[in-house]
């Protein structure tokens, strides 16, 4: 299936419910913990996960100003989708601010394995598209330890 040019996709599994697959990804204490690129540290999450809710995430890379990103849930449906916005605005480059549309779909594959796969619509340039790709694989690489964490703990 071919996506627009101006598109990113991603599927990965998961070895956890889609349950706590889909808590990673609305509840702030769990998005601190992975949605933020390697070596960075997400510092402030807050997210009412209803339709026309919204979200922030604060990001601290190791150097320079923090990463904001925020956005409004478009469509909810437990363990199954996501649809949001997706608006990064960084503190260097404030033009730079624009909304991307995030769809996230979750398929159960059994009782402990979770496939997700993300699409992330209207990025402008080759550049942004490089950068969130490079970006979601470091965040899924945190989230998959998390998910693991937790079933061990």
């Amino acid at each position: 299936m071919s996506i627009p040019e101006t598109s990113i996709r991603m599927v990965r599994v998961f070895k956890a419910p889609v349950e706590e697959v889909f808590k990673a990804f609305t509840d702030p204490v769990l998005m601190r913990q992975w949605l933020a690129p390697t070596l960075c540290r997400v510092v402030e999450a807050s997210a009412d996960p209803r339709v026309g809710g919204h979200y922030r995430v604060v990001v601290k890379p190791p150097i320079g100003g923090p990463t904001i990103t925020t956005g409004e849930y478009r469509e909810i449906v437990p363990n199954h989708r996501l649809v949001q916005t997706w608006v990064v605005e960084r503190s260097k480059d404030p033009a730079h601010k624009y909304p991307t549309l995030l769809t996230v779909d979750f398929k159960a594959l059994g009782a402990d394995s979770t496939e997700i796969t993300l699409q992330q619509d209207q990025l402008i340039t080759k550049f942004d598209r490089a950068g969130n790709l490079a970006g979601w694989g470091q965040c899924f690489k945190k989230l998959d330890r998390l998910l693991v964490s937790s079933r061990v703990a």
